[in-house]
């Protein structure tokens, strides 16, 4: 009997023909400095173990034609077919083969397009324990780790009502998951890392982007598809951000009118977060 292909919203990951340039990507940032972009802080073994084997099986369920994983006694080995990379790893202390990769998580988190983060809930507190983020949207892994979901959300626009009062949203996240979201905002731009601290090297300017050059300025949204998974057993939970980008250009004509009204609906506080203060009306113009 076929099987039946799953449509991409019913997905985890969603690998498709950009796979190639974001994994590049996530390359690029390990060759200038991983330690930029993967962080960590009192990372539970028991729920990154189990946080890994979800990523795993995943993997292997969505993507059977690319993923294939062997047992060897406590060592397993995870081919992936579509880059010919195989990583091994031992059962019992998730150490992983080689120094290719800071860890199992790390290792798995460079075999999709998405970045992923790890919240660790413990009796009223709540921390970021894991962050793997290398498609920065203008801000620093290393400013939100270890931090609690209000101090992680305090410069976010609009965020007071729902960081006041947090607790239940995220024990809801653990226990009643998964959830899917999506977030936007306007890119000058299709560069996937926009971290706030350029490479050595690089101009600081042209690399934070969002510049504008008048009515030929080409904008995109760029968008997030955020997946959040609850795991119980370790009251812990998992959030994956997919970035896509489309030219304002190529948009139907209602889909330009709702970008439109969407931008005339945001406070002063949000298009400044977002960073359109300046650059309403150009875009306003592009849609027409």
């Amino acid at each position: 009997m076929e099987k039946t292909v799953q449509p991409a919203d019913a997905l985890v990951f969603q690998i498709d023909n950009a796979y190639e340039k974001y994994l590049y990507n996530k390359q690029c940032c390990r060759k200038e400095n991983m330690q930029k972009y993967y962080c960590e802080n009192t990372l539970w073994t028991k729920t990154i173990s189990a946080i890994n084997w979800f990523i795993i099986n995943k993997l292997l369920k969505e993507y059977p034609q690319y993923f294939v994983i062997e047992k060897d006694h406590d060592d397993y080995r995870l081919l992936n077919k579509r880059t010919g990379e195989t990583m091994r790893w031992n059962l019992h202390n998730q150490q992983l083969a080689g120094d290719r990769y800071i860890s199992l998580f790390d290792g798995l988190c460079c075999q999709v397009q998405e970045d992923m983060a790890v919240c660790q809930l413990n009796r009223e507190e709540d921390w970021l324990a894991a962050i793997h983020l290398c498609a920065p949207n203008h801000w620093a892994p290393e400013d939100k780790i270890g931090k609690p979901f209000d101090a992680v959300h305090a410069p976010v626009a609009d965020m007071e009502k729902t960081t006041r009062h947090y607790s239940k949203m995220l024990e809801s996240i653990v226990h009643k998951g998964p959830f899917t979201r999506f977030a936007w905002g306007i890119a000058t731009d299709t560069r996937l890392n926009h971290h706030p601290a350029a490479p050595p090297g690089a101009d600081a300017d042209e690399w934070h982007g969002r510049k504008t050059t008048g009515t030929d300025t080409k904008f995109y949204v760029r968008t997030e598809r955020q997946n959040l998974i609850g795991f119980p057993g370790v009251n812990a939970f998992l959030f994956t951000i997919r970035t896509y980008f489309y030219d304002t250009d190529t948009l139907e004509q209602y889909e330009k009118i709702a970008l439109s009204e969407a931008l005339d609906s945001m406070s002063e506080a949000t298009l400044a977060y977002k960073g359109l203060t300046d650059k309403v009306k150009l875009v306003k113009e592009r849609l027409l």
